[in-house]
């Protein structure tokens, strides 16, 4: 059931009624710091592809990995006990789960989201030395297609959460011409042209990413309903008599000029009374709800040169600026919210 939120009220919660952590908490969570690099490693050094459907022992998949056989040994024992392979008397094997998701040979195999994984291990080695010192905007380019091509899939993986609900809220009126802005795979578009058979798609992002986006949906008929724009956002026309705009997971990227920019863009090639789609993180005024959007400024922190996490205000404020109203909040999942905006 979709939740429907009156944009003028949304109380924060009262801060005495909040549950906090303990000690015996906050040191859990910080030993699980422990559990997750172990599971990193095992991501680094291939463990469940070289394991693939076999059972090995201790040495031929330390050789395998081309790993010293005592920091192997270890690896593998860590990974038995806290349950992701098995280990048959003084070999191991891959369950069922880590053989299905985390090994290259396999169908399911989550390429975009182990890369991310291993990504973010990487930028939140950071967080301590950025809060101190503020972002090193040379190093926040990814613009690499090396970095695109895998950022696309995972972005694409993690799109299951909320393609079903989302393209329900926006196929309860016809849906017409609509432009993904900054769509990536274009997940939730083609979740879109699969319900409204009359809905055409323009796709619009780095050719990398809509590489991806081909090979995805290369054998789904509603790849004959989609066309493509390859370009940079600020630079590449976004066209003209659009019904539908969506602007999904793009917002935090960007500083408050920035997007402002690209609404504009939005709002200009739309009809009247056109309906633009605004999907991401959203924060509560008091900056601390939902959990994940608080978490996410961080990680916007970290991974952008002039990003962060809006609260709903905010990002009400940007679209009533640029030229659109009648504002609806949706609640997805897992922290995340859609606003739909319309052309006025």
């Amino acid at each position: 059931m979709l939740t429907t939120y009156n944009i003028n009220i949304c109380a924060d919660k009262d801060f005495s009624s909040m549950a906090y952590l303990n000690f015996e908490q906050i040191i859990k969570k910080i030993d699980q710091l422990e559990e997750a690099n172990i599971l990193i490693a095992a991501l680094e050094f291939r463990v469940f592809t070289h394991l693939e459907k076999k059972i090995l022992s201790c040495q031929t998949l330390a050789n395998k990995a081309g790993l010293h056989f005592q920091g192997a040994e270890a690896l593998f024992n860590a990974l038995a006990s806290l349950g992701a392979i098995r280990k048959i008397g003084n070999s191991f094997a891959n369950t069922p789960d880590s053989y299905k998701y985390f090994c290259e040979h396999s169908p399911h195999f989550k390429k975009g989201t182990i890369f991310l994984r291993k990504e973010n291990r990487d930028e939140w080695s950071k967080l301590t030395n950025t809060i101190k010192k503020g972002r090193n905007i040379s190093e926040l380019s990814n613009e690499d297609p090396s970095f695109r091509e895998p950022f696309t899939y995972a972005m694409h993986e993690r799109s299951s959460a909320f393609t079903k609900l989302l393209s329900k809220i926006v196929t309860r009126k016809p849906v017409g011409k609509l432009i993904d802005v900054g769509g990536g795979p274009g997940s939730y578009s083609a979740e879109i042209l699969k319900i409204d058979k009359l809905a055409q798609a323009v796709l619009i992002d780095r050719q990398a990413s809509l590489n991806v986006a081909k090979e995805i949906f290369k054998n789904s008929k509603v790849i004959k309903r989609f066309s493509f724009v390859a370009g940079d956002l600020f630079k590449v026309p976004f066209g003209n008599n659009v019904d539908t705009a969506l602007y999904s997971n793009i917002l935090h990227i960007y500083n408050k000029s920035q997007n402002t920019k690209i609404l504009k863009k939005i709002n200009k090639s739309m009809n009247p009374g056109g309906r633009l789609i605004l999907v991401d993180y959203f924060l509560k005024k008091n900056l601390i709800e939902p959990f994940r959007a608080a978490l996410f400024s961080l990680t916007m922190l970290l991974f952008t040169a002039t990003g962060k996490t809006y609260t709903f205000e905010e990002t009400e404020s940007l679209l009533k600026n640029n030229g659109f109203g009648k504002l609806k909040r949706y609640e997805l999942s897992q922290g995340c919210s859609a606003i739909e905006a319309i052309k006025i």
